[in-house]
């Protein structure tokens, strides 16, 4: 055997060594994400499986304290910057409507006005509690609609002042006085008299016999 070949085969060794080495920590490190992968998949189904489905808002495990994925929310990182539903003010949170148990009406809309009649809510008069509480006001108004063909409407003022006070409406938008609001169906579609709130924050106009629900009475 030549000088020279003695002399290479401790340095083809030592690189075989070497390369040995990188494909052992390779695997090593490959191995180790999964597994991190795994117990991080594990932790976050753990997580997800004792989500309480109520929305108690002194229970930490509560759905309100979730995301719409399931997982706990505001463990983000706090100096980026809000997420669009945040900056849109907390958006709505469909995982606890849906786990609330709460009423909807044909649309799948929470049915607000059945809950209130059934008790499951009763909301604030004011957000000052020294101010004097006034009571629903338990008067239907009948506006009979200009069409032979359409049912005229039954307005609850009831319902409505569980909500509102008189002054948001009178005299502003309604004037308080029989035959003074001209209402039409167009005006409210853009947004006058009742398209104020329905189609908006109230149910839609679409779901008319909520609104047309006195039958007129049969012609001779």
């Amino acid at each position: 055997m030549k000088a020279s070949s003695i002399y290479r085969l401790p340095i083809k060794l030592t690189f075989l060594a070497v390369l040995a080495l990188i494909v052992c920590f390779a695997i090593s490190a490959t191995g180790s994400e999964a597994a991190t992968k795994k117990s991080a998949k594990k932790i976050v189904s753990n997580d997800e499986g004792a989500i309480s489905q109520s929305i108690n808002p002194d229970d930490p495990n509560s759905v309100l304290y979730t995301d719409t994925a399931g997982k706990k929310a505001g463990v983000g990182d706090p100096n980026k910057p809000a997420s669009a539903s945040v900056r849109a003010g907390m958006g709505w949170h469909p995982r606890a409507m849906s786990a609330s148990g709460l009423p909807l009406d044909r649309y799948g809309l929470v049915d607000w006005a059945k809950i209130v009649r059934e008790g499951k809510i009763k909301p604030r008069h004011s957000l000052d509690p020294n101010e004097d509480e006034m009571p629903p006001l338990p008067m239907d108004v009948l506006i009979e609609a200009k069409s032979d063909f359409v049912a005229d409407v039954i307005y609850p003022h009831e319902i409505h002042t569980w909500w509102l006070k008189c002054e948001v409406c009178h005299p502003k938008i309604f004037i308080p006085a029989k035959g003074e609001n001209h209402m039409t169906m167009a005006g409210i579609a853009q947004g006058e008299w009742c398209g104020r709130c329905h189609g908006k924050v109230a149910f839609p106009l679409t779901d008319c016999i909520r609104c047309h629900s006195s039958p007129k009475p049969k012609k001779k």
